[in-house]
């Protein structure tokens, strides 16, 4: 599913999945189901501000130098599928009485005009009838249904050509994410986690198939704020010891833990809530059967294990590996534990190959 599809002849996967984020540029690109090439920039404070792109010159220029300045060389293919992010689509799972294929177009239709505050004519939308997640015995049709402004994407389109590449798809970062880590075989109810720089994102997905999507503001800024208020310093010096010594280290001394413990407790509460809403509110599934997190905060070793004591679940480090088609099931020119940070671009990719 994509708000934008373009038909190429024989790209295979010579394709470049970007992800413009809030706060940086990811980009990738694979060969045989193996990272061959990936970028990244971080994104300045001026060009994007509180979640909207304030200098579109400034972040095609980004997005050039993150193509032809990749490791451990340039990308040469043009042709990229990007993802818009969770905040910026909308994407709902709907229910409908057993009807004929123009009918179906028509609920989606009402159901897009229903929940978000813009007229069909003023987004580009896509749907896909899903009943193979639930009982086909209730006599009703399942419809994902994904949306995004034109607005939004037309901006999209135009940074990337004005970086001089072609934009041959554009989909959610929540479908992207689902791609990358989820297992083919997965039958289950996974709640996937991107614990972010300025925010942390939810995404459900059943059988592999996003249904449900949020986000909260406690993110790892959240955390570098709370370093900065406790020692009395700027957020850039808060910033640039929460770097050089990572967060892991925060846990081995109570007086530096208690600067970032708040922050924690408060994630661990909004996912709690997060997963009481999607089961008792949404009632899509019976269970949360897995929690796989991905971000950048992934890689700290003792915020999974906190999350997962007081949340009393398993919790997995997102292996970007599962998703990829490769025999070789290997990242020569990157680190895992660097690799999950690019997800969401990984994810991008390997749509060329369904």
């Amino acid at each position: 599913m994509s708000f934008l599809s373009k038909k190429v002849v024989s790209f295979s996967d010579d394709v470049i999945g970007l992800d413009i984020g809030a706060t940086s540029v990811k980009a990738i690109h694979l060969e045989d189901g193996v990272i061959k090439n990936y970028g990244f920039r971080d994104i300045p404070n001026s060009v994007i501000v509180n979640g909207k792109i304030i200098n579109e010159k400034k972040l095609s220029e980004i997005v050039n130098i993150v193509i032809n300045e990749a490791k451990p060389n340039k990308m040469k293919t043009k042709k990229v599928i990007c993802s818009i992010s969770e905040s910026k689509s909308f994407l709902r799972l709907i229910s409908v009485p057993t009807m004929n294929q123009d009918e179906l177009s028509e609920a989606v239709k009402w159901e897009i005009e229903a929940n978000i505050p813009l007229s069909v004519d003023q987004v580009y939308y896509d749907w896909k009838v899903i009943d193979d997640i639930f009982p086909k015995d209730d006599g009703r049709v399942h419809i994902l249904v994904l949306a995004a402004a034109k607005k939004v994407v037309k901006q999209v389109l135009n940074i990337v050509d004005n970086a001089g590449l072609e934009t041959i798809g554009i989909e959610s970062e929540s479908t992207a994410l689902v791609r990358a880590l989820s297992d083919d075989k997965n039958k289950k109810t996974v709640l996937i986690i991107e614990l972010g720089r300025n925010k942390t994102t939810f995404v459900f997905a059943i059988k592999n198939v996003p249904c449900f999507t949020s986000s909260i503001p406690v993110s790892e800024q959240m955390i570098v704020s709370q370093i900065a208020k406790k020692f009395n310093v700027s957020n850039e010096k808060a910033r640039k010891l929460e770097e050089k010594n990572g967060i892991n280290s925060f846990f081995e001394d109570e007086y530096l833990f208690s600067s970032i413990e708040p922050a924690l407790k408060n994630l661990v509460s909004e996912i709690e809530k997060t997963i009481d809403f999607y089961l008792e509110g949404l009632r899509y599934s019976e269970a949360v059967d897995e929690i796989i997190v991905c971000g950048k905060m992934s890689k700290e070793k003792n915020v999974i294990t906190y999350l997962s004591k007081k949340l009393k679940r398993e919790i997995k480090v997102g292996n970007i590996l599962a998703g990829l088609n490769s025999d070789k099931k290997v990242l020569p020119i990157i680190k895992r534990e660097v690799a999950i940070q690019y997800a969401t671009a990984i994810g991008l990719t390997l749509d060329c190959n369904e």
